[in-house]
């Protein structure tokens, strides 16, 4: 039975590497990997919950005293994410329309001895699902009305106790990335003819003539770091480091044509007869030899590294506090460079130039009954993009969290685990037009959001 178990969790794991999506999070990170952790507002690296160590503490593997060789951690997150987006100009308000996001999320560890242990998890610390209305009334879909990043960790871990209190751990993070990105091209902004547009031509500003859709993956590798620090049974210390890393990925850009129904007047500078329909001159740019073929293109993400440091203190039997700092290097996405094969588009750059964030997390955890344990958590964390950068691909910002749970163990091996979880965002001004680097000129309205998340894990030993 034991073995069966294995099996079905190793398999489970694969499955979930490749399918897991993406998620709404500070930057482009996510952080809710385990209910248990999640309810108390992220707090894990000097108290890991369960197998989950894999991810918020690598030298948490082990556990002082543990009556079960095997553990297993299984579960997801539900994120259910709003934005919207205030013209100050038209008095205009586009809701974001995405749905909710399932995160699924496991970890798998075995205890060799009372000194080694090993471990294999697979998470998501990476990722985004941006999406808005294609349709004409939203003008920041020429930037991008969908944005779906993916990044999946496969982290084998190895943690092994010095002495009787300090443990080390480190995995090596196979990591699989995948962009699928959408957006709207506007006619009036491309070249007719040297040295004019079609806006010169009267082709109005925002008109859609191409659907652009960019899709591509990689692999690519990392490692994590861990330590616990145990010097008395009421309190911990725990620290972890996850490196950076670079997803190169390789792809594919698909164009399709969008039909303008615009005619050329007599007389006009491209020297075609009046009535000549506008979608046969741009038509050429579709088919082989144009600019706009499908064609490969390349771009680089980075992963950030991140360090976190906290303590756990045992107050009493029952109750136990805890506080982290975690700190991420948001300044390694500065850009975004999109290399397509087609000389006609050559490189496109988006400038993101992202600073280092800091989050604060405080939880707490209260044992009523060997069977019950509540939960709650609270958190801030300032955002990554500077105001420049506010836009329908990320109009993220600086964010308070509340988190609540309940923990109930069904049997002396097994445990079920529930959190929520509530996002408030600060708003912020931002754009949905292209602008200079550094420049705010183009925030012309607010973006506002937040979230609510709902987890659910289910832990246990044999």
């Amino acid at each position: 039975m034991r073995r069966n178990a294995v099996r079905i969790a190793t398999l489970a794991l694969t499955t979930l590497a490749l399918q897991a999506p993406s998620a709404f999070a500070q930057g482009f990170g996510v952080y809710e990997h385990d209910a248990c952790t999640m309810a108390r507002g992220g707090t894990g690296v000097a108290a890991p919950c369960n197998a989950s160590a894999i991810f918020f503490n690598p030298a948490g593997l082990l556990t002082p005293g543990a009556n079960h060789k095997w553990n297993v951690a299984i579960g997801a997150t539900s994120i259910s994410a709003d934005f919207a987006f205030a013209d100050s100009t038209s008095g205009v308000t586009t809701n974001s329309s995405g749905g909710a996001v399932m995160v699924p999320n496991m970890h798998i560890t075995r205890q060799l001895s009372d000194k080694w242990a090993i471990g294999l998890g697979v998470f998501a610390p990476y990722g985004l699902v941006s999406e808005w209305p294609a349709a004409a009334s939203f003008p920041g879909r020429f930037l991008g009305y969908r944005s779906d990043l993916k990044s999946i960790y496969l982290q084998p871990t190895v943690a092994v106790r010095v002495n009787s209190w300090l443990q080390i751990g480190a995995g090596f993070d196979y990591i699989h990335s995948s962009v699928d990105l959408r957006q709207r091209l506007d006619l009036s902004t491309q070249a007719a003819a040297a040295g004019v547009t079609f806006a010169n031509l009267g082709v109005p500003v925002g008109t859609d003539f191409a659907d652009a859709h960019l899709t591509g993956s990689s692999w690519s590798a990392g490692g994590h770091f861990g330590i616990l620090v145990r010097p008395s049974r009421r309190i911990s210390f725990g620290a972890r480091y996850l490196v950076r890393a670079k997803a190169d990925i390789q792809g594919d850009g698909e164009f399709t044509p969008i039909a303008t129904g615009i005619t050329l007047a007599a007389g006009n500078p491209l020297g075609v007869p009046g009535g000549t329909p506008l979608d046969s001159i741009v038509a050429p740019q579709f088919r082989t030899g144009g600019s706009l073929v499908n064609q490969h293109v390349s771009t680089n993400v980075p992963l950030p590294d991140q360090f976190v440091v906290g303590t756990a203190i045992n107050v009493t039997s029952a109750l136990m506090v805890l506080f982290d700092y975690q700190w991420v290097n948001w300044s390694a996405f500065s850009k975004l460079q999109l290399a397509f094969a087609q000389p006609g588009l050559g490189v496109r750059t988006l400038w993101e130039d992202y600073k280092n964030t800091n989050g604060y997390r405080v939880g707490a955890q209260y044992e009523v009954s060997p069977s019950l344990t509540l939960r709650a958590g609270a958190l801030y964390h300032d955002g990554g993009a500077p105001e420049q950068t506010v836009t329908p691909l990320l109009p993220e910002g600086a964010r308070v969290e509340q988190t609540l749970g309940v923990g109930f163990r069904l049997r002396s091996n097994m445990r079920v685990d529930i959190a929520y979880q509530h996002i408030i965002q600060v708003d912020r001004r931002g754009r949905v037009l292209d602008a200079p680097r550094f420049s705010t000129a183009n925030n012309t309205g607010l973006y506002t959001g937040g979230a609510n998340l709902f987890g659910a894990s289910l832990a246990w030993g044999f």
